[in-house]
């Protein structure tokens, strides 16, 4: 098979689209720092959509033809793209939201995807050709990109309209809805560009027997777009993991009395100790000081960074409690809306605090206003 030059300019930028994806994928569900449930999300729209784009390398690169048997392999997850970036989005923006039984509706077109490639993609290579003449061609591999095109384009407009509609109580949140509305918008456009060249295809194809993609030049920009998206996908997951690159910076403090009031500011109005991807490097930069003249500030202080911001998030908590927001949420509910990523950092950070549990603190403080009664 003749590969040409645009198809070799397509297959270096997707390689290296799918190193980016993998690789950062793999950090994220590997990550200990934020939420898990955030880090899974992005993680595994990475990890799969790498592995979809393969499926598209290795017909490029005349794999498939040379290795028949390859076809239809289970490495096509394009239906899980749409609803794992809405669940990611909904859970970074969302601290109390965690994913229930009710949100595996979600994954049914993606399971159903998934069953189908195994079904045929460990069969002979005879029996996959049948199944490409009197199934997939006529009708299935229609079916497929409808689903596709509807799918995705609904769940990326489900986000944005939730990142469009989203009026953050929290000042913490507003630099990273406006980074999530950027990566939205711009995954929303190129995806619609491909869109566009799939249904151009179908008309031409059926209308006049004309195969887009087996056009050389006409099929390049569809080849690059694909690409494109891996790269924003990879690159911005790795801002996900770096958000001090996305955190805006305020006006040079110069004296370190003055720090003190906008460490104040920072905890009271900003409330920067909810979001759980915080760290020192971010706050740092919020300070517009050097992470080490922070660091030692707050040692100065007889604590820790870290320290000072879990004593923030159980301050925060107990307010909440005040409010009694513990008859509308659950503890791990209302340690996540604290800035808590996990329930085992939350439990062993309140009982070091208060010197109990939180679920004896909330028993003890119910048996009180009984007995006041």
């Amino acid at each position: 098979m003749r590969i040409t030059v645009p198809d070799l300019i397509a297959l270096f930028f997707s390689g290296f689209g799918i190193l980016l994806c993998v690789a950062v994928g793999i950090q994220l569900l590997t990550r200990e720092e934020g939420k898990r449930q955030t880090n899974v999300l992005l993680g595994s729209l990475l990890v799969l959509y790498a592995l979809t784009l393969t499926n598209g390398l290795l017909a490029m690169g005349g794999i498939y033809s040379q290795y028949q048997y390859l076809y239809f392999i289970p490495i096509v997850f394009s239906l899980s793209v749409g609803p794992l970036f809405y669940l990611f989005v909904k859970s970074r923006i969302q601290p109390t939201f965690n994913i229930q039984r009710k949100d595996l509706i979600h994954f049914v077109l993606p399971a159903i995807q998934f069953l189908f490639y195994c079904a045929i993609g460990f069969r002979s290579a005879e029996y996959k050709s049948l199944i490409w003449r009197t199934v997939i061609a006529p009708y299935l591999q229609y079916v497929e990109t409808g689903l596709l095109m509807v799918s995705t384009l609904g769940y990326l407009w489900a986000a944005w309209r939730l990142l469009r509609h989203s009026l953050p109580e929290d000042m913490w949140k507003q630099p990273v809805i406006l980074w999530l509305r950027r990566y939205a918008r711009t995954l929303l456009i190129l995806l619609c560009f491909d869109f566009v060249y799939e249904a151009a295809d179908w008309i031409l194809w059926n209308g006049f027997q004309y195969n887009l993609f087996n056009t050389e030049w006409l099929d390049f920009p569809l080849k690059m777009a694909y690409a494109s998206i891996s790269f924003w996908i990879g690159y911005n997951a790795f801002l996900f993991q770096n958000q001090a690159l996305i955190t805006p910076s305020s006006a040079p403090i110069s004296q370190e009395k003055a720090w003190e009031a906008q460490i104040q500011v920072l905890f009271e109005e900003r409330q920067v100790h909810k979001d759980p991807e915080l760290n020192l490097e971010m706050f740092a930069k919020m300070l517009n000081v050097p992470k080490n003249e922070v660091s030692r500030f707050f040692s100065q202080q007889g604590t820790t960074f870290r320290g000072k911001i879990n004593e923030q998030r159980v301050r925060t908590f107990l307010q909440l409690v005040e409010e009694g927001r513990h008859q509308q949420l659950t503890l791990l509910g209302m340690a996540y809306e604290s800035g808590f990523n996990s329930k085992a950092s939350f439990n062993r950070v309140f009982k070091q605090k208060m010197g109990r549990t939180p679920s004896d603190f909330l028993q003890s403080r119910q048996n009180k206003g009984s007995k006041s009664k």
